[in-house]
């Protein structure tokens, strides 16, 4: 099995940013292969970037990325160069989560909140920020959260809860929601067979955003990542060799990393995908500058843009590369 796949590209929808999921397989012994083939390999899925309104007195100053592994901070610096305060609309895209159709593939949230699964945290000023949040369950293209909630399933369309709630649905509400589209109707030659959850939940978190006159407003985004977990031992050299260009691994480091594993070591790896778009698409704001902070002094970081002289250090800085439809960080543990 594959460990290291290509993440899909980042898409723009609007204003909000639909995030395709960032594969990662685990790999099983081989006398274990079997029973890994079936289980639901962890998947990365990335929070969207701040969206406000137009204004021409408005300029972004900076933009700083810092990741650790169990958070991600974005702070937004605001320039507003007008004589007066200004009020602008600003949002937040959560990633989309739907059920994995073959069952391959699952995710690690924060917090079993539909409307704050990854325990946003927003501060503009230094002062905390209440957001409102927008909420939908779409299912063929169609807003069903009142059909879901009707029939007291969770929004959250994947997880124990959810597994729970679809099993103790009558026939009859089975065979309803299934001509909706919100769940897959069961296979008549298996009619105890779990059904399966057909509707994507989708969350966009707005507020007002107030900044002085004349000044420089920091707005600091806080939240709990969607990360993948998995290990890479020796066989595995070659799923090094295919995601090479995506995380700019030059020679020396693919070097380091497939030596590990042909010596019978192995790493434990933690895959994070990340947005860095400026915070409108109107607005020409500088590069994201990351800061990924080490797990451990030996953990090694991986990601395009990286500035190699902090590559030891224990925060390893970057910037972002121009062009670049969101960034990925995978960081390499040593283990045996």
């Amino acid at each position: 099995m594959s460990h290291l796949r290509f993440v899909v590209p980042l898409a723009v929808v609007g204003a909000a940013l639909a995030i395709a999921p960032a594969l990662a397989q685990t790999k099983a012994p081989a006398a274990e292969q079997q029973d890994a083939a079936s289980a639901p390999s962890e998947a990365s899925l990335a929070v969207g970037s701040l969206q406000i309104g137009s204004l021409a007195s408005l300029e972004v100053a900076g933009f700083d990325i810092n990741v650790a592994a169990n958070s991600v901070v974005y702070s937004y610096y605001f320039k507003n160069t007008g004589s007066a305060e200004v009020t602008v609309a600003a949002s937040l895209t959560l990633p989309e989560l739907s059920a994995s159709t073959d069952g391959t593939e699952t995710w690690a949230l924060a917090k079993n909140d539909p409307e704050n699964f990854v325990e946003l945290a927003i501060t503009a000023g230094g002062a905390p920020v209440t957001t409102k949040a927008e909420v939908h369950a779409y299912a063929l293209g169609i807003d069903r959260q009142a059909e879901i909630k009707a029939e007291h399933l969770p929004l959250i369309p994947f997880g124990a809860e959810v597994d729970k709630a679809l099993a103790a649905l009558s026939p009859e509400a089975a065979d309803r929601l299934a001509t909706l589209g919100v769940v897959s109707p069961r296979d008549p030659a298996q009619p105890k067979a779990q059904l399966t959850p057909d509707w994507t939940l989708h969350v966009v978190r707005s507020w007002r955003l107030a900044l002085p006159a004349g000044k420089t407003t920091p707005v600091v985004v806080k939240f709990v990542p969607i990360i993948a977990h998995y290990r890479l031992t020796k066989g595995d050299e070659d799923d090094l060799n295919n995601v090479k260009d995506e995380l700019c691994l030059k020679p020396p480091l693919l070097g380091t990393l497939q030596s590990r594993l042909k010596s019978n070591g192995a790493w434990n790896v933690t895959d994070i995908s990340l947005t860095d778009d400026a915070p409108a698409r109107w607005l020409n704001g500088p590069a994201a500058t990351l800061s990924v902070q080490k797990p451990k002094p030996d953990a090694v970081v991986a990601f395009c843009g990286v500035d190699e002289k902090t590559a030891g250090k224990p925060t390893v800085l970057g910037v972002a590369p121009d062009g670049n439809e969101g960034i990925r960080v995978v960081i390499f543990e040593p283990t045996k």
